[in-house]
């Protein structure tokens, strides 16, 4: 079947019918690691082990590695270094002030230094400031200080000439941190009001020789991220800053690397910052001066003291800011370092087995093996989705030009719509919720479609935005699709074509196994890449074989298997070679590339950890080894009831550690096996 544009559209129904998936994936069940190509192993006779992945979002931390090969961490949670924010921290004896490092230590000097000074000169104003504060002014001195309250008013003063003193006085002492303004007592006698001023409304900003002005246009910093995927995070960090207008804050932003949702994770990021400086940055994540909840009757506000006290707002840590003369950009990084904790660890077919020497003698092999043999480098599961259809089987209908059976399969009802469990009753919302809005696209009600969806359906959600308007004809299928946000448009198509690299791997390890490479392979040298044959075969090691990813400016060679298995798979699928490349939109005409096949793993260890609480935390993150009142994880009698394997790795970028824990366990890790797995976990019924 040759690609063809959607010039007649059929009802969604008959689309739904007339659409075969071929090989690619099933409709009438959750995508499992078969259906996205996944079938071999570098070690195949490994006895299969049970573990859970991600039982909780705390288990999987993942440090990225810069281009310098350092592993970044948060390593102290202390304001920049010498500014305001850091002063305040110094004075207020904030947990970590005392344990600063030689640098931080003359900073801290200078500030106290300086603090001592400007205290013996300002002794007079404040003294001449007494009588109109009600002869205390330790409260407007906390005030100038950034910390208190974030107002105080004066006592009545009715001689203009005293008011007029006052409102110099405080000029003098504040160096623009606070702002004074006429206002009257409850007797309505005329006083003063002041207030701390927020960084936009310093005078400091209008000096063109100011810091805001002078430093270079970017801030780069690390950033902790729990239990949030990465563009939901920048999306929050612009809402902090105030510069999330139209939704698109999150464009002055840039990373090297986006990492998981479901994890704890540390990576370096860039922010173009207009005229904030990083005080203004790390005040406004941290909500400095705020209050400390938004109940109405709250007057304590967050101190720098306080942030650096607790937990993250909104799970969101940022450290060791640094102003840059250029942002970040994909690929500027050397990989990542993976500490994962797999609980329940036992036997897959004898969980009961309180074997646990040979089990855990078995893993520590396994992690050498793997750690000197490699994993097939599969594109891991996170790549197919794990919704009713695979986003690899909505890329076939885009790249036959069937736009159609694209909005069908991302709309209509599907039978794995409901294997949850069974009845509404039972169903999480959400679950719930998307059934009744399939239903009501089915019945064509496109609006209430919209408003059932939950706002983390993006895709359904684009589709139906466009679908309700007045305005959009019901033959418009590419209209709608192209509704969805572009980079969610692309994962569908790029998933398609990781499926077709995963089964073109599968079916050359099954044939030659992962060890050693063969005549017709692929390998990349400094000079390109070349085919091998018998006579240089054994010339090259298998971290070297490369496999292609279909495209236009990939050839495959002829004399190769690879090109009549990949003309087959195609077939199925209802394409041909020249369909990757012939849409009529060229954002999904595939390109190509070429991907290692088997990935070599670095700095392996493995712990075996013994514990009692599911829910108690196995290892620790940066952020809590740094406050002051979070625990260290208590170690468990050696013969506590259950068994977790931390395992600590480095991966380079685009490798999946999802894929490398397949190989350690060879069990499914599809999200739904996992799920299932935890819910039958014996340490959930302890």
């Amino acid at each position: 079947m040759h690609a063809r544009q959607d010039d007649n559209p059929r009802d969604a129904k008959r689309a739904r019918v007339d659409f075969k998936l071929g090989g690619a994936a099933r409709q009438n069940a959750r995508i499992s690691e078969q259906d996205a190509g996944m079938t071999e192993y570098v070690h195949p006779g490994w006895e299969p082990v049970q573990g859970i992945i991600k039982q909780r979002y705390a288990d999987f931390l993942v440090h990225e590695i810069a281009l310098g090969n350092e592993v970044l961490h948060v390593r102290s949670l202390a304001p920049p270094v010498g500014g305001t924010l850091w002063r305040r921290w110094v004075q207020d004896g904030a947990p970590g002030a005392g344990n600063v490092n030689v640098q931080e230590e003359e900073a801290a000097l200078e500030v106290k230094c300086a603090a001592k000074e400007a205290e013996l000169a300002a002794t007079e104003q404040w003294t001449a400031l007494q009588p109109y504060f009600g002869g205390d002014t330790q409260a407007l001195e906390q005030l100038a200080c950034g910390t208190g309250s974030a107002s105080i008013m004066s006592v009545g003063i009715p001689d203009k000439a005293d008011r007029a003193k006052v409102h110099q006085l405080i000029r003098s002492l504040s160096k623009s941190t606070l702002a004074s303004e006429a206002t009257t007592t409850e007797d309505g006698v005329a006083a003063i009001l002041v207030q701390r001023m927020p960084p936009s409304r310093s005078r400091a900003r209008l000096d063109p020789t100011s810091e805001a002005h002078t430093a270079p246009p970017y801030i780069h910093f690390t950033l902790q991220k729990t239990n949030r995927d990465s563009q939901e995070a920048l999306l929050w960090l612009a809402r902090f800053l105030r510069v999330d207008g139209r939704g698109r804050g999150a464009n002055l932003f840039s990373v090297a690397g986006t990492k998981d949702k479901r994890a704890i994770t540390v990576q370096r990021v860039a922010f173009q910052r207009g005229q904030k400086t990083l005080d203004d940055l790390w005040r406004a994540v941290n909500h400095i001066d705020l209050p400390v909840s938004s109940a109405a009757h709250t007057k304590e506000r967050r101190t720098v003291k306080f942030a650096t006290s607790t937990r993250a707002e909104r799970g969101l840590r940022i450290a060791h800011l640094a102003y840059a003369d250029r942002p970040l950009q994909l690929g500027m990084l050397a990989g990542n370092q993976f500490t994962i904790a797999l609980r329940n660890v036992c036997w897959a077919d004898k969980p009961l087995c309180d074997d646990r020497a040979k089990l855990c003698a078995s893993l520590r092999e396994r992690a050498f093996l793997i750690e000197r043999d490699g994993y097939i480098n599969y594109f891991g599961m996170q790549r197919f989705g794990t919704g009713a259809v695979a986003t690899h089987a909505v890329g076939i209908a885009i790249l036959r030009g069937d736009f159609q059976a694209a909005l069908a399969l991302i709309l209509s009802p599907h039978e794995a719509d409901s294997v949850h469990d069974g009845d509404e009753q039972g169903a999480p919302p959400n679950v719930v919720a998307v059934r009744k809005a399939k239903q009501a696209y089915a019945e064509a009600r496109y609006g209430d479609a919209y408003d059932l969806f939950p706002k983390t359906c993006v895709a359904e959600r684009a589709v139906l935005n466009k679908m309700r308007s007045k305005h959009w004809l019901p033959t418009d299928s590419l209209g709608a699709f192209q509704n969805i946000p572009r980079t969610l448009r692309l994962m569908y198509v790029h998933a398609y074509q990781s499926y077709l690299w995963n089964s073109m791997v599968s079916e050359r390890v099954r044939r030659f196994g992962a060890l050693h490479c063969v005549a017709g392979d692929l390998v990349a040298t400094s000079d390109g890449h070349i085919v091998l044959d018998e006579s240089n075969a054994q010339q090259y090691g298998i971290e070297q074989a490369v496999m292609p990813m279909p495209g236009s400016d990939v050839h495959l060679p002829s004399q190769s298997w690879l090109a009549s298995m990949y003309t087959a798979l195609l077939d199925r699928d209802g394409l041909t070679p020249a369909s990757l490349s012939a849409s009529r939109q060229a954002e999904y005409r595939l390109k190509g590339a070429h991907r290692a096949i088997i990935q070599k793993p670095r700095g392996v260890s493995v712990d075996l950890i013994p514990y009692t609480d599911a829910d108690a935390p196995l290892v620790q993150t940066d952020e809590e080894t740094l406050l002051p009142d979070v625990p260290a994880p208590v170690p468990a009698p050696l013969d506590a009831p259950f068994l977790a394997l931390q395992l600590t790795f480095q991966l380079p970028p685009s490798s999946y550690a999802t894929i490398l824990l397949r190989e350690l366990l060879h069990t499914d890790t599809s999200a739904h096996v996992q799920a299932a797995l935890t819910k039958n976990s014996a340490d959930q019924h302890s």
